[in-house]
């Protein structure tokens, strides 16, 4: 058996999924859905009864029992966020472990927005479909979350989420058709009232226009539309009159015609009510059906971190990183000078730090939202960053991630980590090295423009032990800033035991 064969699996409110994949040539080799109606107890907001999660566990023993069969070692269990919202999500990923050795790992709605996009974006590469200048959007639709992301040239502009979704829908409304004499109109008025803000908190760099719809994740709907094919295609008036048949149909014709599964009929009208109002709002002129799932962006992940391929999806969590830096009123130069010098710092200590790829990502991350807080006042604003950060959600990071970011921007300024224990010490030691050695980094960038006057035009970094030297190419008086850096650098001595020195040459120097 090929030792590039991987497993990834994931529970949801839907059920459990299994994806066995060769990460060389990322083929699918077996896919396997047991569904389990989770949804039902987590939306009425009772905890999911326990024979849901003796089945649960016994699926999961049955997919590792096909997993063994391939005689893979590698594979991974994750949860979704709808999920780990449960009342008793921690007892539920207790048990799982308990009754199949295996650790679940919870994802965010940023997390699995960002890898059912990167599974998408893969296939649209390779087909070379998007046109130039052509406007795409992803509408995500689970049982009780939308995410929408906007894409032009197949670049990142956008994303967003709220918590509506068909079986979100259908438990708060799940009296209508007995109480409401038209309960279509009185799921539009609903619908309509959770939606009023979508519009209104788009970034400014959000593009209006025409725009084709990726639709991923539906459920009753793809029963609807989707056969054997991977991927099938609706105009916008092959929608509307798909939406027409459905409103009129009875449960019967739902089942007998248009092959929606019986458990499935009470959600198909909220998703296609749900589904036209974002079409509207997209002004989308066709929608496509893709079978492609969180699963798959996980495998690829999983083959970009095993060497087998070199795609980079990172360019989503900057921009967003970005959008929000720009909501905040961010000053762009500072910013953008800063992140220039925290990168290239990162990269020339890279012998002293020993940190990898990924925390690259998140000093960039920090380094473009370190000053978010001053939007609430600049008194202190490193905290209120701290919190702007917690409380964001950032495409393709983990909440995790985020508390990291928040934390090394905690630590940008005046308070140090040893000042801070209450704050610092709840977290594990590999975790308070690594935000200590990114806040000293970001630390020493902030420095170097602190009078945002950006007096220094590029670096240079060199090791030479017991100091590194920064040598700053300028021609302008540096007093305040050898002050300034010489206060900030304290904290990058006392974390790698190295003293920064600060060199000043002409920008003509070479």
């Amino acid at each position: 058996m090929p030792n590039h064969y991987f497993g990834t699996m994931i529970v949801t409110v839907q059920g459990l999924e299994l994806l066995i994949v060769d990460l060389k040539t990322l083929k699918p080799i077996e896919r396997v859905h047991k569904e389990l109606p989770v949804g039902d107890d987590l939306y009425q907001h009772q905890p999911i009864n326990f024979e849901l999660v003796s089945q649960m566990s016994s699926a999961l023993r049955g997919f590792l029992q096909i997993i063994n069969d391939y005689q893979i070692s590698d594979y991974q269990l994750w949860g979704s966020e709808a999920l780990s919202r449960a009342l008793n999500a921690d007892f539920i990923a207790d048990q799982l472990f308990l009754r199949t050795g295996v650790q679940i790992h919870w994802l965010s709605i940023s997390e699995e927005t960002y890898y059912r996009n990167q599974a998408v974006l893969l296939d649209l590469r390779q087909e070379k479909h998007a046109k130039r200048g052509q406007l795409i959007h992803f509408i995500g639709i689970n049982s009780g979350n939308t995410s929408i992301t906007q894409f032009c040239d197949l670049s990142f502009v956008y994303s967003t989420h709220f918590s509506l979704g068909p079986v979100r829908i259908a438990e708060d409304l799940q009296s209508l058709r007995q109480s409401a004499p038209n309960s279509v109109e009185v799921l539009r008025d609903y619908i309509d009232s959770k939606l009023t803000d979508v519009s209104q908190l788009l970034p400014s760099e959000a593009i209006a226009g025409p725009s084709e719809v990726i639709l991923l994740g539906s459920m009753p709907l793809s029963h609807l539309t989707l056969n054997t094919t991977q991927q099938a295609t609706l105009s916008i008036d092959e929608f509307d009159a798909l939406f027409d048949q459905v409103v009129d149909a009875s449960d019967q014709y739902l089942i007998d015609q248009l092959g929606v599964p019986e458990t499935e009929v009470p959600l198909l009208l909220p998703e296609m009510l749900l589904l036209r109002k974002l079409l509207r709002f997209t002004q989308a002129t066709s929608v496509h059906f893709s079978h492609n799932t969180v699963l798959d962006g996980l495998a690829i992940n999983e083959s970009i971190r095993a060497g087998f391929s070199n795609y980079d999806f990172s360019e989503q969590t900057i921009t967003a990183a970005e959008n929000i830096a720009n909501h905040y009123n961010v000053e762009p130069i500072h910013q953008h000078l800063v992140t220039k010098f925290a990168l290239h710092l990162f990269d020339q200590l890279k012998p002293i730090h020993q940190l990898d790829k990924r925390a690259r990502l998140l000093l960039q991350v920090a380094s473009i939202l370190h000053d978010v807080g001053a939007y609430i006042d600049t008194h202190e604003h490193y905290l209120h960053s701290d919190y702007i950060i917690q409380h964001s959600n950032i495409v393709g990071l983990s909440v995790h991630e985020r508390q990291l970011i928040a934390a090394i921007t905690r630590y940008h300024s005046t308070t140090t980590p040893s000042e801070d224990l209450s704050h610092f010490q709840k977290m594990a030691t590999s975790e308070r090295l690594l935000i200590a050695k990114l806040a000293a980094i970001l630390r020493l960038a902030d420095a170097l423009d602190d009078d945002r006057q950006q007096k220094i035009k590029r670096i240079s970094v060199s090791i030479k032990s017991p100091a590194v030297v920064i040598t700053v190419f300028s021609n302008d008086n540096l007093s305040f800033e050898n002050w300034e850096f010489a206060f900030k650098s304290r904290f990058f001595e006392e974390t790698f035991g190295l003293k920064p020195r600060l060199k000043q040459r002409s920008v003509t120097a070479k």
